[in-house]
């Protein structure tokens, strides 16, 4: 029963529980701000990326794909691209182990670019403090 008890006064502590029982108990409106493209390539910009572009669903271009994308994701109106750099040496050296060494690390570092820019954007969400323009 100790052990519940200091648990939850832990818990209670915590910083980023406090700062959510204040936002709450505040009640203070928020105002939204757009989420333009600029807006939206600074975001993932800060999350890693080295460039971003963005493609708008209905591009002409993609058509071939349009149903596929609406099928993962229903609320899909534009897509993000982005990229993260390479050491360009170790990627056109024929030792394959050299290009592992660099194509694995850029791949799960892409990953996190992506969970950042996701979490990102959730969290604006979720603070109804953005809406997409």
């Amino acid at each position: 029963m100790f052990i519940q008890e200091a648990a939850i006064a832990k818990f209670d502590d915590h910083p980023t529980v406090k700062w959510w029982r204040e936002q709450a108990a505040s009640n203070q409106p928020v105002t939204p701000f757009p989420l333009n493209s600029d807006a939206l390539r600074l975001l993932c910009w800060e999350a890693g990326a080295d460039d971003v572009g963005f493609v708008e669903l209905d591009r002409t271009a993609i058509a071939d794909q349009h149903s596929d994308i609406l099928r993962a994701f229903p609320p899909t109106k534009t897509l993000i691209s982005f990229v993260t750099r390479m050491n360009r040496e170790n990627i056109r050296t024929p030792i394959r182990s050299a290009a592992n060494l660099e194509f694995h690390p850029n791949y799960d570092h892409a990953n996190e670019v992506a969970r950042r820019i996701v979490r990102t954007f959730k969290l604006l969400q979720a603070f109804g403090k953005c809406f997409p323009s």
